[in-house]
């Protein structure tokens, strides 16, 4: 066994070692595992990497940013790439290799290039879009269409958030005085508790998606470091295939994230969600108001021509009623006439039959017989020529007032 030296002295030794063989900066491609901001300023990480292979850890070192270069650092970072370093960032950074003896190994971050970091991230959102591509999901919900009236709202937000404050102000002071339904379904907004803790609200929705029209999805007041957690695989499925249209208002200005990709719709701002649907709301009552004013001025007009249909047949029956009285004067003068002409033509006719009686009466034969004429018979017949009656023919002649009965003679 060989001599004994104490911890310190092995720490003190292997520090020599390292701080005089590593006494350059080296530029260290490496993934955050960990990462804090202790009280006194100071920013503590723990890099690793990784196989690409199995993914297990093949590397691990602590790492230290000092509160001199901490501040300068992540402004910079942020700046550049919009978001906060976080656990499971890949870094490129600046580093110098220090051994302490009573710390021990660590490394000392003095730089971070964040063009290295937004690479990283423009490759991870590109290869995320491309699987949500692949999988035909990237417009689904935007399939599905959004009611006339859409007034029932989910709203997926954090409850003291200054962006859903302004979102229901603005939903309840619009200028159609339209009602709007809504209840607040709480998520983290920001920090890594963001994703789960909205795949958790769109779950509780799910469940009473009946009584609701949409899902409107929230931020406000939030930096813009914080939206690296809506470029996320599984949140854009949930909202992809989510049966309900989904609106995002993330309060950004810079390129959409992923999850405005794979919304139905996407807007800047929660007022500007709350404008979308008021305008919405807005369009179709004016839709409305124009199908009424049409339907006024057709009723309108359908009036006004039975009014002129009603007046032309009131006058077509006053005409009509003209004729008719006129009609009937006529009639009854015409009734008068005939009476007349058929009492004159009775009488008339009457003194005709009266005379045809009284020539028929003189005509009868007894009153032939008393003015002194005879009828002569032979055998019953009356003679009405004498050479027709030869000699010794008994004849019979008849009088007013008797028979005479001769034989003729040559």
């Amino acid at each position: 066994m060989g001599d004994k030296i104490s911890l310190y002295e092995l720490n003190r030794c292997i520090a020599e070692v390292i701080n005089t063989t590593f006494d350059d900066h080296y530029w260290v491609v490496a993934e955050i595992s960990e990462i804090r901001t202790a009280s006194n300023g100071h920013c503590y990480l723990e890099l690793i990497e990784k196989s690409p292979r199995s993914n297990a850890i093949v590397a691990r070192a602590r790492a230290t940013i000092w509160s001199n270069r901490w501040m300068l650092c992540r402004e910079t970072f942020e700046s550049v790439t919009g978001q906060r370093l976080a656990a499971g960032m890949k870094i490129l950074v600046c580093v110098v290799v220090q051994m302490h003896e009573a710390y021990g190994f660590s490394l000392n971050i003095v730089d971070i290039d964040p063009s290295f970091t937004l690479g990283e991230l423009a490759l991870r959102r590109q290869e995320i879009i491309k699987r949500l591509n692949d999988e035909g999901i990237i417009d689904m919900n935007k399939e599905i269409d959004i009611p006339l009236l859409p007034q029932r709202i989910a709203i997926v937000s954090a409850q003291n958030a200054a962006g859903y404050g302004d979102f229901c102000h603005q939903l309840s002071n619009n200028d159609y005085g339209v009602c709007f339904y809504t209840h607040l379904f709480a998520a983290a907004m920001q920090g890594a508790a963001t994703e789960k803790s909205i795949i958790a609200a769109l779950d509780r929705i799910y469940r009473h998606q009946d009584l609701f029209d949409l899902v409107v999805i929230i931020r406000g007041g939030g930096g813009t470091a914080d939206l690296n957690c809506f470029d996320s695989y599984d949140l854009a499925v949930n909202v992809a295939n989510f049966p309900l249209p989904v609106i995002v208002g993330i309060g950004h200005e810079r390129d959409n994230t992923i999850l405005d990709m794979v919304a139905h719709t996407s807007v800047k701002t929660p007022t500007a969600a709350a404008a979308f649907l008021i305008d919405r709301l807005g369009s179709q009552y004016s839709h409305l108001d124009e199908l009424r004013s049409a339907m006024t001025d057709a009723v309108n007009w359908r009036i006004d021509n039975n009014h002129n249909q009603i007046a032309r047949m009131v006058s077509a029956v006053k005409s009509t009623h003209i004729k008719l009285r006129d009609q009937i004067g006529n009639l009854a003068l015409m009734a008068e006439k005939t009476r007349l002409y058929a009492r004159v033509n009775i009488d008339h006719n009457t003194q005709r039959l009266r005379h045809f009686q009284s020539t028929i009466t003189l005509c009868q034969p007894e009153n032939i017989l008393s003015r002194g004429f005879s009828i002569t018979r032979v055998n019953g017949k009356a003679v009405t020529d004498a050479s027709d009656i030869p000699p010794g023919t008994t004849i019979v002649t008849t009088t007013a007032h008797g028979q005479l009965i001769s034989i003729t003679t040559d």
